[in-house]
């Protein structure tokens, strides 16, 4: 999979460089199942029509930068890590456009148009709630009519769990509550975090709240203690005097008995 960082002023570059092309769109923080059905969708497309498939992301948050950075968003996950994920997914190009304020003024048409069917798309796939363009003015059923002729378009509806849409949005609040367990239900997976015994959380990743957990540190099942925002209490676990580490969590433990088994 090859990764490009795309803003306006390489923008000319890379519409005369990429190849026609599928294209998944989405922010896709935290890669939950409802995103991997739009990007098993595009695969699918990509597949029939003979296509390399792409993915578009933005970085930073447009949350981020729309609020002029006094909103503090909490990311699931890294680029790269995002990436490492995408490239299992089968992924052909990974497009990461930086989100300015700039870029935020385009209309929806100028989105389409320069970074959807100018970098070659020919086929675009998103979710039922996919905005674009200045404010969210673009939806995903205005999007056929912003490609003028030149773009295929599949939506993807509504991915639920319980009745509930499967998001971004509602994995945050899940690890507010603490309720990561749930959580896995909604990625396929344990959520996880990285941790430098040194330095502390990584970057771009989110622990869940304050409490007890039952998780997986170097494949040995164990209890931690979240203290706030950036601080572990790992007990008596050893922990590599440096490198990093991948944090599993399962559940939240509400007895305060385990404590002793840290």
């Amino acid at each position: 999979m090859k990764t490009i960082v795309i803003n306006q002023k390489d923008l000319l570059y890379w519409k005369t460089r990429m190849p026609n092309h599928v294209i998944a769109l989405g922010f896709f923080d935290g890669l939950h199942k409802g995103h991997k059905e739009v990007i098993a969708a595009a695969k699918k497309v990509a597949n029939e029509k003979q296509y390399p498939l792409a993915v578009m992301s933005f970085f930073p948050h447009p949350k981020s930068v729309l609020s002029h950075g006094k909103m503090e968003v909490e990311y699931l996950m890294p680029l790269e890590y995002k990436e490492h994920q995408l490239a299992l997914l089968e992924v052909d190009y990974f497009l990461i456009v930086e989100f300015t304020l700039e870029f935020a003024a385009l209309s929806p048409e100028q989105f389409i148009q320069d970074y959807v069917v100018g970098l070659g798309a020919k086929h675009a796939v998103c979710g039922f709630d996919y905005t674009y363009g200045k404010k969210g003015a673009g939806t995903a059923t205005t999007i056929i009519e912003h490609g003028l002729g030149e773009l295929g378009v599949s939506i993807i509806p509504k991915v639920d769990l319980c009745g509930e849409k499967i998001s971004s949005t509602r994995i945050r609040e899940l690890l507010s509550e603490g309720n990561v367990s749930f959580i896995t239900e909604l990625i396929g997976k344990p959520y996880s975090v990285e941790w430098c015994p040194e330095n502390g959380l990584l970057p771009y990743f989110t622990l869940p709240a304050p409490g007890l957990y039952e998780a997986t540190i170097a494949n040995q099942l164990t209890v931690i203690e979240v203290i706030n925002k950036s601080e572990i209490d790992f007990g008596a676990i050893q922990l590599p005097p440096n490198g990093r580490i991948t944090i599993n969590w399962h559940r939240q433990l509400r007895d305060e008995k385990y404590k002793a088994i840290s």
